[in-house]
């Protein structure tokens, strides 16, 4: 085989597995949301290992959701290092539960040690995303002066309207 032949072959054969590819990752994607729905379902029936262990299979597999929702029962459960150490993963792709937790656990100083810039900044990457709980967090550090933060009523009030505002726009969604 020609040496050009050869490099026309090696060029091409990787855009040609692209579908594949691209078919295998969406595969997998839907595998790791079926396993967290499932995982959520076992939860909710009260089953918590059948709901940790599938939690962890998506959470390896790198599934964000996963991954912050199986921080939330590790920190449930006062296994607050390794809490950390998945909303770090489910945050560093952008999970707005990720980000919460994480910027949580840095303002309490669960698991890590307390650093409310660290904190303050996760805090604000998820209210970008309008995450309820994280605009609530904000909106009470707003208005206590925790966190470094400026006493500010008028901002806080604000915040906690902007939340109500996104949970009535969520009530009666599955």
């Amino acid at each position: 085989m020609s040496p050009t032949r050869r490099l026309c072959l090696q060029l091409a054969l990787p855009c040609a597995l692209l579908p594949w590819a691209g078919a295998t990752r969406a595969q997998a994607g839907n595998e790791w949301r079926e396993l967290t729905a499932r995982a959520e379902a076992a939860f909710q029936t009260g089953d918590l290992i059948v709901a940790m262990g599938l939690f962890r299979r998506a959470a390896d597999a790198g599934h964000a959701p996963a991954q912050a929702r199986l921080a939330d029962l590790l920190d449930a459960a006062e296994q607050d290092e390794e809490a950390v150490a998945w909303y770090r993963l489910a945050a560093a792709q952008n999970d707005a539960d990720g980000e919460f937790g994480l910027g949580r656990m840095l303002a309490h100083g669960e698991g890590v040690k307390r650093d409310v810039d660290e904190a303050l900044k996760w805090y604000r990457r998820a209210v970008q995303k309008n995450h309820v709980r994280a605009i609530e967090a904000l909106a009470r550090a707003t208005r206590s002066g925790d966190l470094g933060l400026a006493r500010n009523p008028a901002e806080a009030n604000r915040l906690e309207q902007h939340a109500q505002a996104l949970r009535d726009a969520t009530k009666g969604r599955p």
